[in-house]
């Protein structure tokens, strides 16, 4: 299933960004490496895998790390506690992380482009972990970015998302981390709503956000 829309890159400056990641408003999501850290992930979490591609005019961008890299970091929300987690991405887009049961929005993807600095998109993006002790996929995130450039450098344009299921790529990637059964792995696919707000920082968008979300992740309507 292949599901898309579009959003406008924003500038994020650099002194918003350093304050928001030293400011302690986020805990971390390690990517998790190995079979022995994932080990120690406890019965009060689960480990949920998946994939980020980025995309620029069609060609696919390695993911990296570091200030001369390209490099992305999802900004997640947990909704029933307003919990906020940085994800970290592996150098070629993937991630393992161990987060605890709930509802998750992404409402940011802080991007770092190595000649134009920070930005950031609002993907409208959120997945569901159903229990703590398991193991999730949550699915590919494909960012397809169609760049424009000024001449001082600055970036704009839109970019598409689309979320897909790979599973068997992004399962086999999975597996050299860790000796895990295919039947102990479930899946629990993000989604997009493009009615979600772009922001969650007031009361009222907040509410907003979470009244779409269960409605299409429960069925439930207020």
């Amino acid at each position: 299933m292949t599901e898309s829309f579009q959003t406008k890159l924003a500038r994020f400056p650099i002194l918003v960004w350093l304050a928001f990641v030293f400011s302690g408003c986020a805990t971390s999501a390690k990517n998790i490496e190995s079979s022995s850290e994932m080990s120690q992930a406890n019965g009060n979490t689960s480990i949920v895998f998946g994939q980020i591609e980025w995309f620029e005019k069609g060609e696919k961008k390695k993911i990296g790390k570091g200030l001369m890299a390209m490099s992305v970091s999802p900004h997640l929300m947990r909704m029933e506690d307003k919990t906020r987690v940085v994800g970290e991405v592996s150098e070629g887009g993937q991630f393992t992380w161990s987060l605890g049961a709930g509802t998750y929005l992404l409402h940011k993807m802080a991007y770092r482009d190595p000649w134009s600095g920070n930005y950031f998109v609002a993907p409208q993006i959120a997945f569901r972990i159903p229990a703590n002790g398991a193991v999730y996929y949550i699915g590919t995130l494909r960012c397809e970015f169609e760049p424009k450039r000024d001449l001082i450098g600055g970036l704009s344009g839109g970019v598409k998302f689309s979320i897909r299921d790979n599973w068997d790529q992004d399962y086999a990637s999975f597996l050299r981390k860790a000796t895990i059964s295919v039947k102990s792995a479930e899946k629990s696919l993000m989604i997009h709503e493009p009615r979600l707000p772009r922001t969650v920082e007031t009361t009222a968008e907040f509410s907003l956000a979470a009244r779409i979300i269960n409605a299409i992740l429960f069925g439930v309507t207020q």
